[in-house]
C-alpha cells in the first residue's frame, strides 16, 4: 500500500467515526502521541554522528600505545585484564 492510499484510507477511518466527538478526540490525541513519538526518535538518530577516519585512527594509536606500554611493564590502569580473569567473570 502506498504512502497516499494508506492516508486516503486514514481519512476514511476519521470520516467514519461521523459526530461521535469523545472518539474523534481519542483518535485525535492517539495520532498526536504517535507524531511526537515519531519525532523523538527521529531527533535522537539525528544525534548519533559517525566518527572521522581520524578519530577511529587515534583510538586505534592510543590502544597500541597502551598495549606497548603494558608490555613494558608501565601502569596502564585498569584498562587489560588478563584473560583467564576475565572467563572468571563469565562463571
Amino acid at each position: 500500500m502506498s504512502a497516499i492510499e494508506m492516508k486516503m484510507s486514514l481519512l476514511q477511518e476519521v470520516m467514519s467515526l461521523d459526530d461521535n466527538e469523545q472518539l474523534i478526540k481519542k483518535a485525535l490525541a492517539s495520532l498526536r502521541r504517535l507524531k511526537e513519538k515519531a519525532r523523538v526518535k527521529e531527533m535522537e538518530a539525528d544525534d548519533y554522528v559517525e566518527p572521522t577516519k581520524e578519530e577511529i585512527l587515534a583510538d586505534i594509536r592510543e590502544g597500541l600505545k597502551d598495549l606497548k606500554d603494558l608490555r613494558e611493564g608501565k601502569n596502564v590502569g585498569h584498562k587489560f585484564m588478563d584473560a583467564r580473569e576475565w572467563l572468571k567473570t563469565l562463571d
